[in-house]
């Protein structure tokens, strides 16, 4: 059995390694700060002292921290995974980058003869303690294969997908995250324009509910967020910004025109500079409520 490295202990990464821990994985671990580290030990894993360090005990190393400029520092940067790496080892990222960046820290890990993959997740931190996350990897497919089992102790086997080569599955979740961020601002636009114009929110939630503009964040954010003005994180409105963005930049980069994305970018942006960035990211509601003088609770 492959040892395991482990780089970026938070709100994902942790339960994500706990798992991988109680499967019954050799883990090493590489964290900053001294209560997770006590935790961590106390679970059997094996603490490091820095990326670097962890790569050399270890043969497959995961890597899951905030964005683009983290993968970087601790892939590519001083005393980070690639310096500690040896032929065989592979590397795999389950952060929410761009795909340039990761095929970019690829081109430069395959000079030394290492493989990299890219495995975004989709299902939060609940997901994450659960072990039942979507986990959509890109890369060889005899490295899909070498992580499958990895994979599916941290997600639903029937939700584990390899998707193409490296950059693919940053590509997949990208475009999952666009797609999820336009529908939130969306259905948070149509519930102020509609209280605007006299509609009862509780028969709009009802009738939508039933009809062509459900979905499924349609239904996990309405009645239990926008209608009772809670928004406890489940993914930050914040991250959701990040995700945007890349998107938007992913559309520059390669002449594809992003409109909505764009657009739905600015209302992400507002709601930060509101102070919902650590709410989740149906608060983006709160920036078109400020816009139109209308509340939706």
């Amino acid at each position: 059995m492959d040892k395991i490295g482990f780089v970026g202990l938070g709100i994902m990464g942790k339960p994500m390694a706990k798992n991988l821990i109680k499967a019954g994985y050799d883990l090493t671990f590489y964290a900053r700060r001294p209560e997770i580290i006590e935790e961590m030990e106390g679970l059997g894993a094996t603490a490091a002292g820095s990326s670097k360090a962890v790569a050399e005990a270890t043969d497959i190393i995961i890597t899951i921290v905030t964005a683009d400029p983290e993968v970087q520092e601790v892939i590519l940067g001083p005393a980070g995974v690639l310096e500690g790496t040896s032929e065989g080892d592979l590397i795999v990222d389950m952060s929410t980058i761009s795909p340039l960046t990761i095929r970019a820290v690829s081109e430069e890990a395959e000079k030394l003869g290492i493989h990299v993959m890219d495995a975004p997740v989709s299902g939060g931190d609940t997901g994450a303690i659960a072990g039942t996350l979507t986990i959509i990897a890109g890369g060889e497919p005899t490295d899909f294969e070498r992580c499958r089992g990895i994979f599916t102790t941290m997600g639903n086997e029937e939700n584990v997908f390899h998707v193409g080569p490296v950059g693919v599955g940053q590509t997949v979740k990208i475009i999952n995250q666009l797609i999820g961020g336009i529908n939130m601002a969306s259905i948070a636009e149509g519930f102020v324009l509609g209280i605007q114009a006299g509609a009862d929110p509780e028969m709009m939630r009802k009738v939508i509910g039933v009809s062509s503009g459900n979905s499924t964040l349609f239904q996990m954010r309405v009645e239990d967020f926008l209608m009772k003005n809670q928004y406890q994180p489940g993914f930050m409105l914040d991250l959701m910004k990040k995700d945007m963005a890349i998107a938007v930049d992913l559309g520059k980069a390669l002449n594809v025109p992003v409109p909505l994305g764009a657009a739905a970018y600015q209302m992400y942006a507002a709601a930060s500079r509101l102070g919902s960035g650590d709410l989740d990211f149906s608060a983006v509601a709160k920036a078109f409520e400020q816009l139109s003088g209308t509340s939706i609770a």
